[in-house]
């Protein structure tokens, strides 16, 4: 890969996952996609360096986006995790930086990605250092 900020993006529900990682892939951001939690979590201790976490909360598997997100911040405290979700509300996402109430549109979490990890840093005519 090449440099620019990775994102991880967990979410269960492909059409989701893939318009998600195709906007943010569009704006210059670099994207690993996992179906999720347990998926989420084998990236998170690849040694893979993921600069931000998005992830929906209830996905099939042992790990669902609530324990997603602890185990992210346990791992790198400082990395930030945008939890989403149309069942819960943002109250149950205490561990998140952001929560976003699911249905939302594109330009919302790009706004609050922007906001946490600034914008993509390979997108001229930016230029990003680190």
């Amino acid at each position: 890969m090449m440099g620019g900020q990775v994102i991880l993006v967990v979410e269960d529900e492909v059409m989701i996952r893939m318009l998600m990682a195709d906007v943010l892939r569009d704006e210059g951001y670099q994207v690993i996609e996992a179906a999720n939690g347990d998926e989420g979590m084998d990236v998170l201790m690849s040694g893979q360096h993921v600069h931000l976490v998005i992830t929906d909360v209830r996905m099939p598997g042992k790990i669902d986006g609530i324990e997603l997100t602890a185990r992210a911040k346990e791992l790198v405290p400082q990395r930030p995790v945008i939890v989403v979700s149309g069942h819960l509300p943002p109250t149950a996402a205490h561990n998140a930086d952001e929560f976003l109430q699911k249905p939302y549109v594109p330009s919302t979490y790009l706004k609050v990605v922007d906001k946490l990890i600034g914008p993509p840093c390979q997108k001229p005519p930016r230029n990003c250092t680190g």
